[in-house]
């Protein structure tokens, strides 16, 4: 089995390949155009010039052969609908897999966010999932400010010390939703966290692979 990760930042592609370690003889192909974060980041919103380079890559991806694709950048997550027109593939948005999940199996979570430009697409992704998954799904989302910069500076122990000390801050949840990719560095420090916590590549992962072979 083949699969396409479309990157938007380099901080989503190690999370991906431990998550891919699960599943010997996966072989997972990245493309990667952090244009598309910066362009999202600079205008505030994903933009037609934005969606259009995502659909370039979707076509890449159809080139390779692969059996299915993941979209590891959060803030396309609103447009899953028309992108999903554009191919007949398989193609997950890791966010949305993963909130789906959480969404099935608790009713109060929090969730972190890392990436400023994505605060709008979680807020997006918790509404779908009341209104297809569990109506009265509650999700209080906070901003881990500076994490992200931490990470792409390579500064993790930093990075994992901030995310722990957002998720510190809820109440009486019953999950953490680790939204972004680049925050499952921090899992280490959640071992004996008293309430499950959630990350996107191992359950997106899983929800492609099983859309791959409910179609072969």
């Amino acid at each position: 089995m083949k699969i396409a990760v479309i990157n938007a930042t380099k901080v989503s592609i190690d999370p991906v390949d431990q998550a891919a370690e699960a599943y010997p003889g996966l072989e997972i192909f990245h493309l990667m155009d952090e244009g598309m974060s910066w362009l999202g980041k600079k205008e505030g919103r994903i933009s037609g010039k934005n969606l259009a380079r995502m659909i370039s890559l979707i076509h890449s991806a159809e080139e390779l052969g692969v059996d299915g694709i993941l979209l590891s950048c959060t803030i396309f997550s609103p447009f899953i609908d028309q992108l999903r027109m554009c191919t007949d593939l398989p193609l997950v948005a890791a966010d949305i897999g993963v909130f789906e999940k959480a969404a099935q199996l608790y009713q109060k979570i929090g969730t972190i966010v890392s990436f400023a430009p994505t605060l709008e697409s979680v807020a997006w992704v918790v509404d779908r999932c009341k209104k297809y998954v569990k109506k009265d799904f509650d999700a209080e989302i906070r901003y881990a400010e500076g994490a992200f910069e931490a990470a792409a500076a390579g500064k993790d122990d930093e990075h994992n010390r901030i995310i722990y000390r957002t998720a510190a801050q809820f109440k009486e949840k019953e999950a953490i939703v680790l939204s972004q990719m680049s925050q499952v560095r921090a899992l280490p420090l959640f071992k004996d966290y008293p309430i499950p916590v959630l990350s996107s590549p191992s359950v997106s992962l899983e929800l492609l692979i099983e859309k791959i072979r409910k179609e072969k």
